[in-house]
């Protein structure tokens, strides 16, 4: 186990810094000068301009701006902001990411439960109302994306019925939208996932013995269908979290959250390159820690893996 978890390790790091690379040369290619942004149209002399891109590293090659960030990024220093001009890209980010991590873990609680609850629910009423119900709903889930399925709800729960408010998080009420937003499409993938998987172990010959041993259904399913069941749930659980991450950007320029991903949608516009790669390896190191953590997890669900 200790082999695997060290392999699976070394593979994280890696694509860390594959990320980084793709981010940092991606955004110098993007068309736009930061300089010319940051004075934005005051009348500045080009010997301003060119002293503002020897501060900012600018008149260096690629290669070696991206080794002085990375250097400075191993030790946590991400540099300074060029829109919010001299304040640092963690301070700058700082308040984002709180207000990020209250509402998606918020959004993603309710994927997990609702997918958990009404998947295991499709597969024991296999071919019922029941089940075709619950998978019209999931497939009505996957195939909105997230600004239709916004801007429906803003429609109907906010303008309409004038039950939930739009813009911010300032109560709790400002959540439910958006959370609800963010948490469709996922839900509605893994519970499909997990009716087949459900669908798939139910008829196999180990829960057939444990019915005829006289467990409960509740126990059958729980204990013995359902953990097996989770295997190929928790590889798309993973994933699930890398598109929630991906998809704060739409979700809180729409509703106007003042989170990470509207602050990443400005920092694009204002070709704000270093916050551009703070938000890039803050997301990254993210959604790589969580599939580290479902790998773990699935070596303590399957013996084989730890085996091998």
């Amino acid at each position: 186990m200790s082999r695997y978890l060290f392999q699976r390790l070394i593979a994280t790091l890696f694509s860390l810094f594959a990320a980084t690379v793709i981010a940092f040369f991606a955004s110098r290619l993007a068309p736009g000068d930061p300089i010319r942004l940051m004075v934005g149209d005051q009348n500045v002399s080009p010997q301003v301009v060119r002293q503002l891109q020897i501060q900012y590293g600018f008149d260096q090659p690629l290669p070696l701006q991206y080794f002085y960030f990375l250097r400075n990024a191993l030790v946590g220093d991400f540099g300074t902001s060029y829109y919010y001009v001299g304040k640092p890209v963690l301070e700058v980010l700082a308040p984002g990411v709180i207000v990020s991590l209250q509402w998606e873990s918020i959004a993603l609680l309710i994927a997990v439960a609702s997918a958990f609850v009404l998947g295991t629910l499709s597969a024991i009423k296999h071919n019922t109302w029941l089940d075709n119900a619950i998978m019209f709903l999931a497939l009505s889930g996957i195939s909105l994306p997230s600004f239709a399925l916004a801007t429906f709800f803003i429609l109907i729960f906010s303008l309409q019925l004038d039950l939930f408010p739009v813009a911010g998080l300032t109560t709790p009420a400002h959540f439910v939208l958006p959370c609800l937003t963010m948490a469709a499409q996922p839900a509605a993938l893994l519970a499909r996932l997990l009716r087949a998987s459900m669908l798939e172990v139910i008829g196999q010959e180990y829960v057939t013995t444990a019915r005829a041993k006289g467990l409960r259904e509740a126990a059958v399913i729980g204990r013995h269908a359902l953990k097996n069941a989770l295997l190929p749930t928790l590889t798309v659980l993973g994933i699930m979290v890398g598109r929630i991450l991906a998809g704060a950007f739409l979700i809180e320029t729409v509703f106007s959250i003042p989170g990470i991903g509207r602050i990443g949608v400005q920092a694009v516009v204002h070709r704000d390159y270093q916050v551009i790669l703070g938000i890039t390896v803050m997301l990254s190191i993210v959604f790589l820690f969580v599939t580290y953590i479902v790998d773990l997890v699935y070596g303590l669900l399957d013996p084989r893996i730890r085996y091998t």
